[in-house]
């Protein structure tokens, strides 16, 4: 079965949304929707998720969370992003038993856009299918149970950003990550994996490094209009706790266009590097919920990496302005290799539709199916957009 940890947790966001608007909606007179329109006090918005549910990837699922957002600046709301959390945990079932997990980000903008917080938390219990280095190895392991192996793991990635006029930020970010497989679910054809191996000895990585950032997007969750341009660098060292020696680095261009309203145009762009001993689950990929919808999450990884996906968005109006729905179109090309000069000497390709609710103003409730290369497919549901 799938084991996608990012489609787990984004697929349990839209689950538990469903319950709970289900679950409220007889208090709705004129419109059953309406009730899952949060409370609003303190200048905050709180959605609250929780519930049981299935499907075949993940088997029975028991979950609660929820959504908080709220504007800085509530006297002058204009001037500063809104800022959101979410919070979920989830409880699953797993071929070797019980899988669990929390994830929470955390996205907070300060008055006027001064300084800004992007955070991301996952951790818990779950299984990843195992495919090993390479696009070769991508392209022929298969979702096969002697890849499946559970995982114990940990991430959680930061990054503060001061304003220093002209819509540019800079600021330091920090990468952790631990991740080590439980014995008893490897396979003896996974367990002899060189690769496999160094990550096993060397399960924890902690990077430290700097982002420069130029953003002039109306909504950083769901622009309609504007550029986002990002460089960082991040380097792990044993000196400051890491059990590898390496080095990371990424470009990220992302550029939105509404010509008319209703109808958005947007372009991502990501490239990533890394040099050294880099650990396996480390590596430069691709796939999941957020990026090359239809890939599974790491089924091709390597020393570099880049993507290139366009998605059309449309808005569904009623006598000219915005409704709560809306559905997307995507269709993206991306690519890994051990050299920068290998790139795009094999292409993985994606393509897929997805249906957009708005939760609170501007964070859409999304189900996305995507298709890809090698048969590959899937289904994503999750809390805001890919990018």
């Amino acid at each position: 079965m799938l084991r996608n940890t990012t489609t787990i947790f984004g697929s349990l966001q839209w689950i538990c949304s469903l319950l709970f608007c289900f679950s409220t909606a007889s208090h709705a007179q004129e419109d059953p929707v309406l009730a899952t329109t949060p409370a609003e006090k303190d200048n905050g918005l709180f959605s609250l998720l929780g519930g049981p549910a299935y499907m075949p990837e993940t088997g029975f699922m028991l979950a609660i969370g929820g959504l908080y957002s709220f504007n800085a600046a509530p006297k002058d709301p204009d001037s500063t992003q809104r800022s959101s959390v979410t919070l979920v945990g989830v409880a699953n079932e797993m071929d070797s038993g019980v899988g669990f997990g929390i994830r929470s980000k955390q996205k907070i903008f300060s008055k006027q856009n001064r300084f800004r917080y992007f955070g991301q938390l996952s951790m818990g219990k779950q299984s990843l299918y195992y495919f090993g280095t390479g696009y070769e190895s991508g392209k022929n392991n298969g979702k096969d149970d002697q890849n499946l192996v559970d995982y114990d793991f940990i991430t959680y990635n930061a990054d503060l950003g001061a304003h220093l006029g002209n819509n540019i930020y800079l600021g330091p970010i920090l990468r952790l990550q631990y991740k080590k497989a439980i014995e008893e679910s490897v396979s003896s054809t996974v367990a002899q994996d060189a690769d496999f191996i160094y990550g096993q000895e060397n399960p924890f990585a902690l990077g430290l490094g700097i982002a420069l950032q130029w953003d002039t997007r109306d909504v950083a969750v769901n622009a309609r209009k504007g550029q986002f341009f990002s460089l960082e660098y991040a380097n792990y060292q044993d000196n400051i706790g890491s059990d590898s020696n390496f080095e990371k680095m990424e470009a990220d261009y992302r550029f939105y266009w509404t010509p008319v309203k209703g109808s958005t145009f947007a372009f991502l762009n990501t490239a990533n590097f890394s040099s050294g001993d880099v650990p396996y689950y480390e590596l430069p990929t691709f796939g999941g919920q957020d990026s090359m919808r239809g890939i599974y999450y790491g089924r091709y990884r390597d020393m570099h990496s880049v993507e290139h996906t366009m998605e059309y968005r449309q808005s569904f109006l009623s006598d000219g302005d915005y409704t709560k729905h809306g559905f997307t179109l995507w269709a993206g090309i991306a690519s890994t290799a051990e050299h920068t000069s290998e790139l795009y000497q094999e292409q993985i390709y994606s393509y897929g539709v997805g249906y957009r609710y708005e939760l609170q103003p501007r964070m859409n409730v999304r189900v996305d199916l995507g298709f890809g290369s090698n048969d590959a497919q899937g289904l994503y549901l999750s809390i805001n957009e890919a990018f």
